[in-house]
C-alpha cells in the first residue's frame, strides 16, 4: 500500500513538471510572471555575474519634432529595464564614462547600423549587449467605428517604434521588434499633427514614453537568456586586462575561459559578424576595479586583445 502511494506521488510530481515544461515551451519567457524570471535565469548560467547593457539615443526618424522622445525615452527605457531585471547593469547617454562613439549608432553606407563597429565599442566597455531604436512613424487618421446607427467618427494617432538589441560577442541581433500603438485624440490634436506640432499633443507624448514599459520588459527577457561574457582589452606577457570588474560580480581568484573571437564573416549588404571560436586559454583574476580586472594566464600566453572570456 505504501509503495502504491509513493508511486502515485512520483507520477504526480512528474506530471506537474511536464506541464510546466510544456507551458514554458509554448509561452517562452512570458509564462506567468513568477515563473518567467526563474525560467529565464536558468537559461543563462553565469553564477551571480551581472550583464552590462548600453543604450543609445533613440532617434526620431519621422518628419515630426518630438523633443521629449529624443531627450527622455532612453532614460525611461533604462528605468524599465532596471525595474524588470535589477541584476542588469545599464549605461545610457549622459552617464559618466558613456562612450561618445555610441551615443548615435555608427552606420554603413547602406544606412544600416554598423553592427561590427558597435560590437567592438561595446567590448571595450564590458557590454554584453547594446540597445538601439528609432521612432519611425507618426500618422493620423479618421475612422468610422461602431455598429449600425451607433457608428461614429473618431480621430486616431498611430506611432511605430523599432528596437534592436545587438550581442557584442557576435555583432548579431538577439532581439528585433516593432512596437505599434494607437491612441484616440480630438480634432485639435489631429490638426496639430497635420502641421507637425506634436509637442502640443500631451496624449501622444505620454503614450510614447509609456511605450518604454513593454519594450523594456522584452529587452530584459532577451538579455536575460544570454550567457555572461567579458572581453580582453589588453594583453602583455602575464598581465591580462578585461573590461569587467567588481560591478559585474567578479571576485579575486575567479577562473575564466578564454575564447578566440577575431574571425569575421561577411553577410548581406556588407554587414559583418564575429564568429565565436574555440577555447584557447584559461585565466585567473588577480586584481579588481569597478569596471576592470587584471588576470594572469593559467597556462600559455596565446591571448589576444578582443578575445571573449566566460565564467568557468
Amino acid at each position: 500500500m505504501k509503495f502504491y502511494y509513493l508511486k502515485t506521488q512520483i507520477l504526480i510530481v512528474i506530471a506537474v513538471c511536464f506541464l510546466f515544461s510544456f507551458a514554458s515551451l509554448i509561452a517562452g519567457c512570458s509564462f506567468l510572471p513568477a515563473i518567467k524570471r526563474i525560467a529565464c535565469d536558468i537559461k543563462a548560467p553565469a553564477g551571480n555575474l551581472k550583464k552590462k547593457v548600453g543604450i543609445t539615443f533613440f532617434e526620431n526618424r519621422t518628419f515630426c519634432a518630438v523633443n521629449n522622445f529624443e531627450k527622455i525615452f532612453h532614460i525611461k527605457l533604462a528605468e524599465k529595464i532596471k525595474e524588470t531585471c535589477p541584476n542588469i547593469l545599464i549605461i545610457k547617454p549622459g552617464d559618466t564614462g558613456y562612450p561618445d562613439q555610441m551615443v548615435v549608432p555608427p552606420r554603413l553606407a547602406s544606412g544600416r547600423i554598423d553592427n561590427l563597429v558597435l560590437a567592438k565599442t561595446g567590448r571595450k566597455f564590458g557590454l554584453n549587449a547594446i540597445v538601439t531604436g528609432s521612432l519611425i512613424d507618426i500618422s493620423g487618421n479618421k475612422e468610422n467605428r461602431g455598429i449600425l446607427w451607433f457608428k461614429n467618427t473618431y480621430n486616431f494617432i498611430r506611432f511605430q517604434i523599432v528596437v534592436g538589441v545587438y550581442d557584442t560577442e557576435t555583432g548579431a541581433k538577439i532581439f528585433d521588434d516593432s512596437f505599434v500603438h494607437e491612441i484616440k485624440v480630438d480634432e485639435l490634436d489631429l490638426n496639430n499633427l497635420g502641421i507637425g506640432d506634436t509637442n502640443a499633443i500631451p496624449a501622444l507624448t505620454d503614450s510614447l514614453l509609456n511605450a518604454s514599459i513593454p519594450i523594456g520588459k522584452k529587452i530584459c527577457d532577451a538579455v536575460n537568456i544570454q550567457p555572461w561574457k567579458g572581453y580582453v582589452i589588453s594583453s602583455f606577457d602575464d598581465k591580462i586586462i578585461i573590461s569587467s570588474g567588481k560591478r559585474s560580480g567578479l571576485i579575486l581568484g575567479d577562473k575564466l575561459e578564454v575564447y578566440d573571437s577575431e574571425s569575421i564573416f561577411e553577410g548581406k549588404d556588407g554587414q559583418k559578424f564575429f564568429i565565436p571560436g574555440l577555447k584557447i586559454e584559461e585565466i585567473k583574476i588577480t586584481a579588481l576595479y569597478p569596471d576592470r580586472a587584471e588576470a594572469t594566464p593559467i597556462s600559455g600566453k596565446n591571448i589576444k586583445v578582443g578575445s571573449t572570456v566566460k565564467i568557468k
